[in-house]
């Protein structure tokens, strides 16, 4: 195996990464306060994760801002009523995922590392969690849910965007696909506890809750993007 620049694709965070993360601090703090001052803070955060991608590799990434732009309109709905905008936040949630599964495309291609039984015993785990935690809630809300198809559809989407997530580091060795982990968590997190608050728990700690996985997730999308190209134009890239 040849030696490997590792400094290449270490990415410090940028000022604008920190001024990103600031802006998810402040919109989980005013929406815990007020819901309606938090959305006006909402959209900072989107946009300075893009200009942070743009500051980091001097280039637009139009899946990057498709992605950001679908999930800010859907977990903008998803905050303020998920059952009267079900349709709408279901749709923009394939959008995202689609974008960022468009983006795994070029590492899924990559000739996988050698997997041994012990590797695989925590991802399994993992995602028979997932599994049964989407069926347990499945079974709990589909009677309150208005497009019942969609819903389905949406939880089938779920499961398999996580086990993708929860594959790749598995696949390849690299230190940046552990990222993976937290965003296939996060949007998990992130759904099951804004349908509890909807359907089932309406308290401000599950409000405070969807919103802290939405900026984690996020987060982690931006510092993964950057670094996903960082890997792509590494000569060592193959050797994960």
């Amino acid at each position: 195996m040849g030696e490997i620049n590792t400094n290449q694709y270490s990415v410090r965070p940028s000022k604008i990464l920190y001024i990103g993360i600031f802006c998810c601090v402040l919109f989980v703090l005013i929406s815990s306060i007020n819901e309606t001052f938090g959305q006006f803070i909402q959209p900072f955060f989107y946009l300075t994760f893009y200009w942070f991608y743009y500051k980091a590799l001097k280039k637009h990434n139009f899946v990057f801002a498709i992605f950001l732009a679908s999930a800010y309109v859907g977990e903008l709905f998803l905050l303020i009523d998920v059952h009267k905008y079900f349709n709408i936040v279901l749709i923009t949630f394939f959008i995202a995922a689609a974008a960022m599964l468009y983006t795994f495309i070029p590492i899924l291609k990559i000739r996988p590392r050698e997997i041994t039984k012990e590797m695989v015993l925590q991802p399994v785990i993992g995602v028979i969690f997932c599994i049964y935690t989407v069926i347990y809630l499945m079974s709990m809300y589909y009677s309150m849910i208005p497009n019942k198809f969609l819903f389905v559809c949406g939880a089938i989407f779920l499961l398999f965007f996580t086990m993708i997530c929860f594959l790749i580091p598995l696949r390849n060795s690299h230190p940046s696909n552990v990222y993976l982990y937290i965003i296939g968590g996060g949007l998990l997190i992130e759904s099951i506890l804004a349908f509890v608050y909807t359907y089932s728990m309406p308290i401000p700690v599950i409000a405070t809750g969807v919103n802290i996985a939405i900026c984690v997730h996020k987060t982690c999308v931006a510092i993964y993007y950057v670094r996903v190209e960082k890997i792509r134009t590494d000569v060592g890239y193959d050797e994960y």
